[in-house]
């Protein structure tokens, strides 16, 4: 069974915010000639993380 996550998106005032830091992130990674793929980065690790990464999705709130 997939299970979702809900994040706190601080720093962003919008979904565009969003989309151009992930791009600036992805772009970075590529001229650094590494994997050009997206994760984030939690300081908790989620304890059902299995069941996320099978098929579950992550949802960011933006600006509450």
């Amino acid at each position: 069974m997939s299970l979702n996550l809900l994040k706190l998106c601080v720093g962003c005032d919008s979904v565009e915010d969003l989309e151009e830091w992930i791009a600036f992130r992805l772009d970075e990674r590529r001229r650094a000639g590494e994997p050009v793929e997206h994760w984030h980065t939690t300081r908790m690790v989620p304890t059902r993380g299995s069941e996320i990464t099978d098929g579950g999705s992550l949802y960011w709130v933006i600006k509450g």
